[in-house]
């Protein structure tokens, strides 16, 4: 659980003096630090963060590699398909006769 530093303490002092009844400002006064320490647990760390980013990270460089070798195999389809379509055509308009 991760602390945050609330002085209580001093934050009654401070609603009193603007104007809250003693017994109201001590009440909001735990309120929100009751609020705080909810709120920080929610909280996330830069470590988890980083974590979580270099998984993603690890993750989407194992679907590039992946995708680069289907592209590659593509390139060397079309290419098949492309000398089996046009060699043909080259020969006949080569061709002496």
């Amino acid at each position: 659980m991760a602390a945050i530093a609330f002085d209580t303490l001093k934050c009654s002092r401070r609603l009193i003096a603007a104007g809250v009844p003693e017994q109201q400002a001590d009440v909001l006064a735990e309120l929100m630090a009751e609020a705080f320490v909810y709120n920080v647990d929610q909280l996330v760390t830069k470590d988890y963060l980083d974590a979580r980013l270099d998984t993603l990270e690890q993750k989407f460089e194992a679907r590039f590699t992946v995708i680069e070798g289907k592209f590659r195999l593509l390139y060397w389809m079309m290419g098949v398909v492309i000398a089996t379509t046009v060699l043909p055509a080259l020969t006949s308009f080569f061709a002496p006769g």
